[in-house]
């Protein structure tokens, strides 16, 4: 897709070069000056956002306005918080499972868009697709927190709600008095699986023209995602919820680190107890998370399976993606290990927006042993060779670190805050308007297109050292831990104006993300550093480093909510953590 961008606007991109755009030097510690870059991104970025205003003007809009909104299926999370563990305080926490596999694909009868990819279907299955669920209360009578891992490229909040309210139905249906106080969806941004958002080239062009008509009585607006997978995801989340609240038991929560996994020799500073397995492909600079952070519950009863959540900010985009069997790529083979190990397992996504994996790093030699074998004995393994590995791996490092585990007291807080995310003209503007994708959109005037998303962002604290913030996307990670591009790299030669929120929540607590949360908002950029996408396409070529300078990456803005969304995101995270401080 980037590619057939940059031949569309070659002619513009020349148009636009001959009135003298030209590259301007900064000395150290000054503003960077693109202003050569800038004329040019801005003079063809108001002729696309022309395109994409007057084709969203097109679509029949029923929206309300954001002052007449009302929140359904929100969680505030619990009422009061904790300092120390109440009496009788004691963890609680249940494990659910279940898949989202169509039967026609296991058959092989029917074909499904895979996620992100638009043109990628696959028709058959490897491993799994499917939702992980753990509930999990301190008994102090504040209510139960759910957490649900679903394999897929990101999941909206219409659908995260609609979850929401199929699981609540189910306990009620089963007798059963819920006291959920929050429930969280992440997603694990695999892409070769079945599209979850509705990215499917087929689906798209028709659902555009069905709603363009969706104004006559008899054409009814509708999503491109698939219909019949829709179902099965909904209710595949919802399942896996009610089993995991219904299988809550007592025990005892631990928390611990792997090795360092997020050095590299690339960066000078690999040591023989810390492996390259990461790496930021937007910024050099540090601020991400290093390390595989987990839980384990170890249930009292000792018939019972422990289980392991794993946090980690990583791109799971290992395998080909002309793949034609269904995988859910390195945290599907994290799980293998760790179910093999005699647990249950549920991956969570962190910020991850530049953050990919080295998917040929991996050097241990039992590992490369081991998926030589599998490859050896059936030839199919060789397509997920590098998933296999790099998840193996993980695993066995996590296994390796169970000895450095501590227990966590038993109080859990959280606070859970809706947010509304302007949004500027572009892909994913135009998909929310449309009706295409499953956002939650209002009407709004102070937004550059009028239009917002109501998304949510949260606080969840485990005992009284261990905080996971929650985003609705990909996250840029050093808004959270610090190093934000300055002035001197930064694309508008300012710096990031908001607290880092590591920072504001104090340097005695580990500070965690889950990502892709409760929304599929796209990528979550500094605001300095916020470039209309076509800058990515001007830039990265020959002829732009000689016009512009050293060219920066500016990809993830292809598919944004546009300029604000990260002092929108931060800003919101920020001021939770001002309230939580004062208790």
């Amino acid at each position: 897709m980037k590619n057939r961008i940059k031949k569309a606007v070659s002619v513009l991109v020349a148009v636009s070069m001959i009135f003298g755009c030209t590259s301007l030097a900064h000395a150290e510690n000054t503003a960077a000056d693109n202003s050569g870059i800038m004329f040019c991104t801005n003079a063809i970025n108001g002729l696309l956002n022309a395109v994409f205003m007057g084709f969203g003007a097109l679509f029949p809009k029923d929206f309300v306005s954001v002052e007449d909104y009302e929140s359904e299926n929100f969680y505030e999370g619990t009422k009061a918080f904790l300092d120390e563990p109440a009496d009788d305080a004691k963890w609680h926490l249940g494990f659910g499972k279940a898949s989202m596999v169509p039967e026609n694909l296991r058959d092989g009868s029917k074909e499904y868009y895979t996620g992100g990819y638009f043109t990628q279907k696959i028709n058959g299955v490897y491993d799994d697709q499917g939702a992980n669920a753990v509930a999990i209360s301190d008994n102090s009578g504040r209510g139960t927190v759910i957490m649900v891992t679903i394999d897929g490229i990101g999941v909206c909040n219409d659908d995260v709600r609609a979850m929401r309210s199929e699981a609540e139905r189910k306990l009620e249906e089963a007798g059963i008095k819920s006291d959920i106080a929050a429930i969280n969806i992440n997603s694990t941004h695999c892409h070769t699986v079945i599209d979850t958002q509705g990215f499917g080239l087929e689906p798209l062009i028709k659902t555009i023209f069905q709603n363009l008509f969706s104004f006559l009585p008899f054409v009814e607006k509708t999503r491109s995602i698939d219909p019949e997978f829709h179902g099965l995801m909904i209710d595949g989340a919802s399942d896996a919820i009610v089993e995991a609240y219904k299988n809550m038991e007592a025990g005892e929560l631990y928390y611990f680190e792997t090795a360092t996994i997020g050095r590299s020799e690339r960066n000078n500073n690999y040591m023989d107890d810390e492996y390259g397995y990461i790496f930021n492909k937007r910024y050099d600079t540090e601020g991400y998370q290093h390390v595989i952070a987990c839980f384990k519950f170890v249930p009292d009863n000792s018939e019972s399976k422990p289980t392991v959540l794993a946090n980690l900010g990583g791109h799971p985009t290992t395998i080909d993606r002309a793949t034609k069997l269904l995988s859910a790529d390195y945290p599907n083979f994290i799980e293998e290990k760790i179910n093999a190990a005699g647990m249950n397992f549920a991956f969570i996504q962190g910020a991850q927006a530049p953050i990919s994996v080295d998917k040929g790093a991996v050097q241990t030699q039992e590992i490369l042993d081991e998926v030589n074998a599998q490859i050896a004995e059936n030839p199919v393994v060789k397509d997920y060779e590098s998933a296999k590995k790099l998840g193996y791996e993980f695993a066995r490092l996590i296994l390796e670190a169970e000895k450095n585990a501590k227990k966590v007291e038993p109080v859990i807080n959280v606070r859970m805050s809706e947010v509304t995310i302007p949004l500027e003209y572009g892909l994913m503007e135009l998909g929310a308007v449309s009706g295409l994708l499953g956002m939650t959109v209002v009407r709004d005037k102070s937004s550059p297109s009028k239009y917002s998303i109501i998304s949510e962002v949260g606080y969840l604290e485990f005992g009284t050292d261990i905080v996971m913030l929650t985003v609705p996307g990909e996250l840029v990670p050093q808004m959270v831990y610090g190093n934000v591009v300055d002035k001197t790299q930064s694309y508008l030669g300012t710096d990031w104006e908001l607290d880092i929120t590591s920072e504001l929540i104090g340097k005695d607590k580990t500070v965690l993300v889950m990502g892709l949360c409760n929304d599929a908002i796209g990528y979550i950029v500094p605001d300095n550093d916020y470039a209309p996408f076509i800058a990515d396409s001007l830039w990265n070529t020959d002829m732009g480093e000689k016009l512009f300078g050293e060219p920066h990456r500016h990809y993830e803005e292809m598919l944004s909510a546009g300029s604000k969304a990260g002092s929108t995101v931060i800003g919101a995270l920020n001021d939770i953590v001002n309230e939580v401080n004062k208790y």
